[in-house]
Formats: structure tokens, C-alpha cells, sequence
């Protein structure tokens, strides 16, 4: 049985493949590491800039599964899970081998994702100066300042899912954010409004796709 990306997008869909991979199906789990593979690749990034070290954390994280299949518990937010599972992959793995890389740029990894940042969502100037600037700030962010603004609007996960991944409550997560948004208010506090608008275009980029 095959899935589409758009299918596996699906809650019920991803439950479905869950429980199979943990019934023993291998085929399971390789519709689950392809499909999410290229979310897995991005959010990686956030923590190391080497592609070989990311591309095995990644198929260690499975194998690892794979083993650890009959422990594992049930799940309704398998995506949440294995960003959850590779961020204390990668963490642990970074910090034994003394290779913890600052994060790539937000902008950076959506551009990855999703293709030229200027070609689908800049049509003129003004935006792409609103873009340069807004890059420049959070280029400025801390590391989970950065990473909980690619998880809320890269990735358009809800505030549980984010403090899941995260390790953290669901107000810390609220607070985190605000305070992250209220320092970007801070600095740029003119275009504020602007850069609402550019995320939130984002945002609703994000949500047509799925």
C-alpha cells in the first residue's frame, strides 16, 4: 500500500503506519522515514550544518526504532514524536562528538523546504526588504528562539506539539513565543505589522499545502 505526501499528512494515515511498524511491518516504517524525511532533514539543520551527519542521525533514528519497536508506546502525533526522538538524537550525538553547530537560519532552511523564499512569496521591493530585515532579526535570535519560530510557523505546529518536541510545558512555550515576538516588536517596531504579514503568509502557504 502506498501513500502520497498529502495523504500521509493525514493523522489517521500516519496512526495507521504506526501501528504497523510496530506489529513488525519494515514497509511501514520505510513509508514513514520517506514521507517524513524532508521535515526530519529541515528541522535537523536547526542543530548541525553537516549533511552526512544529519542523513545518519536520521537512519540511525529508525533503526533505532526498529529495535525498540515492541517498547514503544502508541502515538496520535507521530510527526511530533520523530522531530521529537531525532532532536535528543542529534543533541546527544553533537555533544559527544563535540560538533554542536550554531543553527542555520530560519530563512535558509525554508528556503530548502520549500524552494526560492523570493520567487513564491516576494513579489516586489518592499517585501524583499521586509524579507532581508526580517532575516537579519532572527539571524540575531537565540537557538531556541530561532527554533521555536521555524516549529510555529515553518512548520505550523500547535503550541503542544511545539512544547512536546521541545521538552517543555505548554506555557512555557506560549511564553517563549510571545517574548520572542515581543523582542522582534522591539527592534523593528515601525514594520512590525509587515512582518506579522509575512509570516502569517507563510503560515497560510503552509496550511494550502497540506
Amino acid at each position: 500500500m502506498s501513500f502520497d505526501l498529502q495523504t500521509v499528512n493525514n493523522p489517521d494515515v500516519n496512526i495507521q503506519l504506526w501501528r504497523r511498524f510496530k506489529a513488525g511491518e519494515s514497509e511501514a516504517l520505510g513509508q514513514l522515514a520517506k514521507v517524513h524525511y524532508r521535515t526530519l532533514y529541515n528541522y535537523a539543520l536547526k542543530f548541525s550544518s553537516d549533511p552526512d551527519f544529519i542523513r545518519d542521525s536520521i537512519q540511525d533514528l529508525y533503526l533505532d526504532l526498529w529495535e525498540r519497536r515492541d517498547f514503544l508506546s502508541e502515538t496520535a502525533f507521530v510527526k511530533s514524536y520523530l522531530m521529537k526522538a531525532l532532536r535528543h538524537k542529534l543533541i546527544k550525538e553533537s555533544i559527544r562528538l563535540r560538533r554542536f553547530h550554531e543553527p542555520i537560519p530560519v530563512y535558509a532552511d525554508f528556503e530548502i523546504a520549500n524552494g526560492s523564499v523570493e520567487a513564491d512569496m516576494i513579489e516586489d521591493e518592499q517585501n524583499c526588504y521586509i524579507a532581508s530585515r526580517l532575516k537579519h532579526i532572527i539571524d540575531g535570535l537565540t537557538k531556541r528562539q530561532q527554533e521555536i519560530i521555524y516549529l510555529r510557523f515553518y512548520q505550523n505546529l500547535s503550541n503542544e506539539d511545539i512544547a512536546m518536541i521541545m521538552g517543555l510545558g505548554r506555557q512555557s512555550v506560549s511564553n517563549l513565543l510571545y517574548r520572542t515576538l515581543k523582542e522582534i516588536k522591539e527592534i523593528w517596531t515601525p514594520a512590525f505589522n509587515c512582518i506579522l504579514l509575512l509570516l502569517s503568509s507563510m503560515l497560510w502557504t503552509s496550511l494550502a499545502a497540506n
